[in-house]
């Protein structure tokens, strides 16, 4: 039996059961923050000071591994060094400033990066290592001439990566709880990702998560392709600080009757439930028995959010299953997800027509105001 596992398994029988069903107060959100200029310049400078997920671990697994990346505008280079150490760049050459690697890509084995301008290179630790006509740069000297390096972080099988120098890699409290309670489940280093998707999307990005911390709209917005699983409305939520987890549970749970704890396996728990995972401010990953399907959502401006989305299968499911099977699943997951998607562009359309003051977010749908309530809080204590 499985501590965490039994955990779960009665967070949704007692949400089946209506055990004290969770419901807060009704609660308006107001437009400007989905369409504000402002605003959307204090949240993109406030969220550049937050960690978010860059890449599977297992990208970065060996030495001379890398990665390239775009975080709320800045260019990140992450290389696993000669020495092991995982480290995180501004991906930009110290001289005239071209990217060293190319963007949103990744690679193996590579010990230089050579900057396409001038080759001014650098090494897997980021130190510049060679610069042509090297008299002519007396002035600067090559150990300050180093890439700038970014805070980054490896837990639950995904690197993270704060894209501002100097901040803190802080993920807030209850973070190492649900990091913790993913590593259980076998998403460390050596999880793969065989489906990935990046595409930008006509909507705010709290939008995004509005449409996914609640089931309310499973029935409607979802009839056609996940609802007949699920119950309608229904969630048991934990909050771990300005992080959640939302136990889904499946119409199949209430036809099996009573389990005992020594039954409850994480199998078990796959078939019949499914497990939400929020990390503030912009990553959802949703636990899915076998695999996690998960993505980040960033601004790029009020109206517009970039997705970069991953499948992450533990090492002891990978071989399990043929490719047909993740394939399937990852189709599936973004089928639905799609649907939310669409849902939240319908909405920005709407925001400015003077219909509504605020979007109302009802007694059911409690996650959302407390997420929207965790982005004023993060703009007030932002620098």
């Amino acid at each position: 039996m499985n501590r965490i596992a039994l955990e779960l398994w009665r967070e949704a029988e007692r949400a089946v059961a209506r055990v004290e069903p969770q419901r807060g107060e009704p609660a308006d959100s107001p437009v400007g923050r989905y369409l504000d200029p402002a605003r959307h310049a204090a949240e993109f400078a406030a969220l550049r000071r937050e960690p978010h997920v860059m890449a599977p671990s297992s990208r970065l697994r060996d030495p001379g591994d890398w990665a390239s990346d775009e975080l709320l505008g800045v260019p990140v280079l992450a290389v696993r060094g000669d020495d092991g150490v995982l480290r995180a760049f501004i991906n930009v050459c110290r001289h005239r400033g071209a990217l060293v690697a190319p963007p949103m890509s990744c690679g193996a084995g590579r010990k230089r990066f050579v900057c396409p301008y001038h080759s001014w290179t650098y090494d897997s630790r980021g130190t510049c290592v060679g610069r042509p006509h090297e008299a002519d740069f007396a002035a600067w000297s090559r150990a300050a001439s180093a890439l700038v390096e970014l805070p980054v972080a490896e837990r639950a099988g995904l690197v993270w990566v704060v894209p501002t120098s100097g901040a803190a890699l802080c993920f807030g409290d209850g973070f190492d709880a649900i990091a913790t309670e993913l590593e259980a489940l076998g998403y460390d280093g050596t999880a793969t990702s065989p489906h990935e998707r990046r595409f930008e999307q006509p909507s705010n990005w709290k939008l995004v998560f509005d449409a996914n911390l609640e089931s309310y709209h499973f029935q409607y917005a979802h009839r056609e392709t996940i609802a007949p699983m699920f119950h309608d409305n229904l969630v048991q939520h934990r909050s771990f600080g300005r992080h959640h987890r939302i136990v889904l549970p499946k119409q199949s749970l209430a036809e099996l009757g009573p389990v005992g704890d020594d039954a409850v396996t994480w199998e078990l728990l796959g078939r019949h439930a499914n497990i939400i995972y929020f990390v503030f401010p912009t990553t959802l990953l949703l636990w899915e028995g076998d695999h996690i399907d998960g993505f980040r959502a960033t601004p790029l401006a009020p109206d517009r959010t970039q997705t970069a989305s991953w499948m992450l299968v533990p090492a002891r499911h990978a071989t399990r299953c043929p490719a047909e099977y993740w394939a399937r699943n990852w189709q599936i997951f973004w089928a639905a997800i799609d649907e939310d998607y669409a849902l939240a562009a319908s909405m920005q359309r709407g925001l400015g027509s003077g219909a509504n003051t605020g979007l109302r977010f009802g007694a059911a749908e409690f996650a959302c105001e407390r997420f929207e309530k965790d982005v004023e809080a993060m703009l007030v204590a932002a620098p």
